[in-house]
């Protein structure tokens, strides 16, 4: 199928002047009216047979030609809904004062969901009325809304074993590492136990850090062992298992009094978040931990699925190096929505 774009300068006329050309039965896939003050135009788009002359296709060609319209055609309505209810979200915000309204479009271009970024304005303005045009005190209750909405968990000050979920590449060994040197800066006696039925006991990444960091490390040869290694001792533990899902859910299961933590790459998207925090509804999360986050350009994403979630954030890790992990506050979220990802660009300072 070929998809030619017409302009005319009414709508009305060139669906005619199409129908005209190309037969009564043609398929419009798309009209967009580019209309200005100064001067009317429209564009149609049509779908046209690649082979005009060839009549008799065969079943499959047909189907597979379907498809493609179909597919066209959903794409286009797709955007067209997409667009329609950005300008009516825009025509709402425009109500409210000009700070409102920057932090709204901040907001959107940093990848918050747009509708939730109209709910925090709007629970501002109906907090303070006009006095949002004051941009200290529209800062000031803008922080206060995000408060409201985002949980933060202390998992490095928190009492008990940690035990690290999530998915293959999710950053859990590293951020495993990181931790424990977080915790063994602040004085504390931490160990890593790490167990993966498919490494076969090969942890040398794991073993050169112990070694450089003076952070005990040992590994179990199987799910009994891992047990039994865990209540060995007191020393508070960092647990890194593999990211198989049905070797987590039974570990999880058996470990009732750990801090269960589940580890996501930024990169991750909400249908994918959601889907993986679903499997572990039932387990007493502690909370969230989003990984990588330098390698993303936006991170809007994160702070709503905190929201919709219900879960609160851990920690943040941002880079490769050892000391790229954050324990974040509201000061974090608030610039994570205004001004962007920091880390994106290389800059190494924390929020604080």
């Amino acid at each position: 199928m070929k998809i030619k774009t017409y302009v005319f300068e009414d709508i009305k006329e060139g669906i005619e002047r199409i129908k005209e050309e190309y037969g009564s039965d043609t398929i419009i896939l798309d009209i967009k009216n580019n209309s200005t003050n100064s001067r009317k135009s429209c564009e149609i788009s049509i779908g046209l047979e690649d082979d005009p002359g060839f009549e008799e296709d065969t079943t499959e060609v047909v189907r597979k030609k379907t498809e493609e319209i179909w597919s066209h055609t959903t794409k286009l309505l797709s955007e067209k809904i997409i667009g329609l209810e950005l300008e009516i979200v825009r025509d709402r915000v425009k109500q409210y004062p000009l700070p409102l309204k920057v932090f709204f479009e901040k907001m959107r271009k940093n990848g918050f969901d747009i509708h939730l970024a109209v709910s925090m304005i709007s629970e501002i303005y109906g907090e303070i009325g006009t006095l949002a045009n004051d941009i200290a005190k529209a800062n000031f209750f803008f922080r206060n809304a995000i408060a409201k909405r985002i949980k933060i968990c202390d998992i490095v000050n928190s009492n008990g074993h940690i035990l690290m979920l999530g998915p293959t590449g999710a950053g859990k060994t590293q951020t495993a590492k990181k931790l424990s040197k977080l915790i063994s800066n602040m004085e504390q006696d931490v160990s890593i136990l790490a167990y993966d039925p498919a490494r076969k006991g090969c942890w040398d990444e794991h073993i050169i850090f112990s070694k450089s960091n003076g952070i005990p490390f040992s590994f179990a040869s199987n799910e009994e062992d891992l047990f039994k290694k865990i209540a060995k001792d007191r020393i508070r533990k960092i647990i890194d298992i593999s990211g198989y899902i049905d070797l987590q859910k039974r570990v999880v299961t058996r470990l009732k009094d750990v801090n269960k933590i589940i580890l996501l790459p930024a990169g991750a998207r909400d249908e994918k978040i959601r889907n993986y925090c679903d499997r572990f509804s039932d387990s007493n999360i502690a909370g969230i931990v989003f990984t990588k986050l330098d390698e993303e350009e936006t991170l809007g994403h994160i702070c709503h699925n905190l929201i919709f979630l219900e879960q609160p954030v851990c920690c943040l890790t941002t880079g490769m190096d050892i000391g790229d992990v954050l324990t974040p506050n509201y000061e974090t979220f608030y610039k994570i929505l205004l001004e962007g990802n920091i880390w994106k660009t290389g800059e190494k300072r924390l929020l604080q």
